[in-house]
């Protein structure tokens, strides 16, 4: 059997290969869900040390298989699957990780002594998907951010080495302000999967329903496009708030740290420019950025957190 097939995010999740990885072995796993998957910010960045990378492996890892959980599995075996996660995860914290996935994230969370809470939070946010498929409010959304989103970057500060509270508010910022931007670009696509992260109240505002793009001609309706567009720009300015609220945290961090947080930060911004540009367009061609674009984004980090 092949590698690629054996170690399946499926098999990975339920796994179901018997033999016990080493920790070497199961870091390469890490590394190949890594470059499988897209992400709007760059996740192996060249310039990190291997040591650091490593760790960085680990938490990605951990993280796209509840997403995978939640969003690839068949809905009758979700359950099992976050269930499979949560006792994993209590298997880590008591150095017995079998779960190759989790053989790399034990020796993460003994280096750095880092808490469960961040960790329990990201299975509860899909335990949350699970029930919820919409949200009323913006409050309602941040809610699910501060499960989603906020507590990876807490984890990554701490692996830094910061742990003070100020640090953690500024990054949650920047983590709900992440979330937020893939919520925007990926309407369409959540909408396939039955669920809507745009609250009710600002559907409401601009007298949107997302039913209606299931019609591909929708937008030929002047007066629904425009009230989409202004959608569209009340959710950028919002995001963009965000983002602006959170900047104020590579200042109060090392230059070789500043990096990486800068990193991140343009990068979102990056696709918020996109959105804001494109629109209505974004439900036709969800907006990415291309090796070329995140090695930009790199350098003009380099320069903003080393030159300023």
């Amino acid at each position: 059997m092949s590698f690629q097939k054996l170690y399946s995010m499926k098999n990975l999740i339920f796994n179901k290969n018997d033999n016990y990885l080493s920790y070497d072995e199961s870091l390469k796993i890490c590394y190949k869900i890594i470059n499988e998957n897209y992400e709007n910010f760059p996740i192996y960045m060249f310039f990190i040390k291997k040591n650091l990378m490593n760790d960085f492996a680990s938490i990605y890892a951990f993280s796209r298989g509840i997403d995978y959980i939640g969003d690839e599995l068949d809905k009758e075996i979700t359950s099992e699957g976050l269930e499979i996660w949560k006792k994993e995860l209590e298997l880590a914290f008591e150095n017995k990780a079998s779960n190759p996935i989790f053989i790399a994230l034990e020796k993460t969370l003994k280096k750095y002594n880092l808490p469960k809470l961040p960790f329990e939070k990201l299975i509860k946010a899909n335990h949350i998907d699970q029930k919820i498929n919409k949200y009323s409010s913006l409050n309602d959304l941040f809610y699910y951010c501060e499960h989603s989103a906020n507590p990876v970057g807490e984890i990554v500060l701490r692996i830094m080495g910061y742990k003070e509270k100020k640090l953690i508010e500024l990054s949650n910022n920047i983590c709900t302000a992440l979330q937020l931007t893939n919520f925007i670009q990926d309407i369409k696509i959540d909408l396939i999967k039955n669920r809507t992260y745009i609250p009710s109240e600002l559907l409401s505002k601009h007298k949107i329903d997302l039913s209606k793009l299931s019609d591909k001609n929708i937008f030929e309706n002047k007066t629904y496009k425009k009230n989409f567009e202004k959608l569209i720009i009340e959710l950028v300015s919002i995001n963009k708030k965000l983002y602006k609220d959170g900047k104020k945290l590579t200042s109060l961090l090392k230059r070789k740290d500043a990096l990486i947080i800068q990193i991140f930060i343009s990068s979102g911004e990056k696709i918020l420019k996109k959105i804001s540009t494109n629109k209505t367009k974004i439900l036709q061609k969800k907006p990415k950025t291309n090796y070329l674009e995140k090695f930009i984004i790199i350098l003009k980090s380099f320069i903003k957190s080393y030159l300023k």
